[in-house]
């Protein structure tokens, strides 16, 4: 297995684009339950353009850098398309595969990752979000999006508990592999950068499922 950077401990973690915009308005974040009660009323469409990040409303950027942030590029759609095949492999009646759907992140996080590993079936859900005891992964695919899903979406999910967090980085083509959350500092304690010629292996809740690097990048 080639790995770029080997797993190693993560440095103190700096202020995000977020978290900085927040200081500099003094914005005070929407909680979930405002959230949805925005959807209720129509004020927020409730579409696949706009997800919570840190009680921020943030519109999802798919494109490619230079392109129209509001495009969805046909490289993410392809990784994406990849990601989605994978369910043939994951799905059980104790784990599913979920694509770009949201995932609740306590206390003011509802982020629609690209894929995620659910417990149990879509049915479990019926009535509520799969919630940081559900998700055993949440993958991004990212390429003009990078620094956001670096800096603002990697803390939301380590704070969550959410025990692995991995970026399809379209700029350099390899895969980033966030594991060992550390919920009070907001931050994964481990990471690995995975070139094509890997293996990533994702945590699900019956165990991994290995996965060839070059069968999710383009």
């Amino acid at each position: 297995m080639t790995i770029a950077n080997p797993i190693h401990a993560i440095p103190f973690r700096k202020s995000s684009p977020i978290e900085e915009a927040l200081m500099r308005a003094s914005i005070v974040p929407l909680t979930i339950e405002q959230y949805h009660q925005m959807i209720d009323q129509g004020i927020v469409p409730e579409d696949s353009t706009i997800e919570l990040l840190r009680g921020v409303l943030v519109r999802k950027d798919r494109s490619v850098i230079g392109e129209d942030p509001m495009g969805h590029s046909p490289l993410h759609k392809l990784v994406v398309a990849l990601l989605t095949a994978l369910a043939a492999r994951i799905n059980s009646d104790r784990q599913h595969l979920q694509i770009q759907l949201p995932v609740i992140c306590p206390p003011n996080g509802e982020p629609e990752p690209d894929a995620s590993i659910i417990r149990g079936t879509p049915r479990h859900y019926l009535d509520r979000l799969p919630g940081p005891g559900d998700v055993t992964c949440v993958i991004e695919v990212a390429h003009s999006s990078l620094e956001r899903d670096r800096e603002d979406k990697s803390p939301g999910y380590a704070a969550a508990g959410i025990g692995q967090y991995v970026i399809i980085n379209l700029q350099n083509m390899t895969v980033e592999v966030y594991e060992e959350p550390d919920a009070a500092g907001q931050q994964y304690r481990k990471r690995a950068t995975l070139e094509r010629g890997a293996t990533v292996e994702l945590k699900s809740p019956e165990g991994i499922v290995a996965v060839e690097v070059r069968d999710i990048l383009p």
